[in-house]
Order: C-alpha cells, then sequence, then structure tokens
C-alpha cells in the first residue's frame, strides 16, 4: 500500500468493495408487513451511501404486495424524490423493473471502470 493514502481513501475503497459485496447476492426484505397493514407484502429500504455535502438522508423503499389487486405483476418504488418519500410509489410491472436493475448494474460496473481509468471492451462496441 502507498505511503500517502489517506485514511479516507480507505474509507471510500471500503464503501465501494462493500456496495459491490451487496450487489451480488439478492438482499433479504427490510419489512414484511402483515396482512393487518394497508399493503401487506415486502419491502426494501436502500439507504445511499452519506453525500459529501449536505446532511440529507436519501432513502429508496421498494414494495411488493400479497394483495391481488394490488400485486398484479407489479413492483412499487418510491425514490428520495417522490413527492412523500417512503409513502408516495410508481407502479412498475416486473420486466421493466428487471430491465432497469440490469441497466443500473450496467452503469454502475462502467462508472467503475472509468474512476479506476480501466477502459473496457464493451465501452469501444458500436450501438
Amino acid at each position: 500500500m502507498d505511503d500517502d493514502v489517506t485514511l479516507g481513501d480507505i474509507r471510500r475503497e471500503l464503501r465501494r468493495l462493500t456496495a459491490l459485496a451487496e450487489s451480488g447476492e439478492r438482499p433479504k426484505p427490510t419489512r414484511i408487513n402483515g396482512p393487518d397493514h394497508p399493503w401487506p407484502g415486502c419491502e426494501w429500504d436502500l439507504r445511499e451511501m452519506p453525500r459529501p455535502y449536505g446532511s440529507r438522508e436519501y432513502v429508496w423503499v421498494v414494495r411488493t404486495a400479497d394483495n391481488q389487486e394490488a400485486a398484479d405483476g407489479m413492483v412499487y418504488v418510491s425514490t428520495p424524490e417522490s413527492m412523500a418519500p417512503g409513502q408516495d410509489f410508481v407502479p412498475m410491472y416486473t420486466p421493466d423493473v428487471r430491465r432497469l436493475a440490469l441497466m443500473l448494474l450496467a452503469a454502475a460496473d462502467r462508472a467503475d471502470h472509468q474512476a479506476a481509468n480501466v477502459p473496457r471492451l464493451e465501452d469501444r462496441r458500436g450501438g
């Protein structure tokens, strides 16, 4: 390890490696809402890593519903920018959710390579 590595550099690398490890396995739900809950089913929370400036907590909530009327092949997503984060959900069909998840993984992989200044062959392919 270089002598000029700072504690901040080590912390950033640990956060990056932790995020990478957490993306390799499907996470368990943060909450399982029982039948007495207004939205019975499973919920996953994603708390974004702290940003360099500001103290706002950014939380994404992803929900599946157990009741058939709301389920209907849908996943419900609440972003930190929602009108009421954690309460205001956008419904998405499962094929669209899967495509979005794969695009996010591809974009994260590319961003990691760019940050490490390592070119990827995939980036040279034509559209």
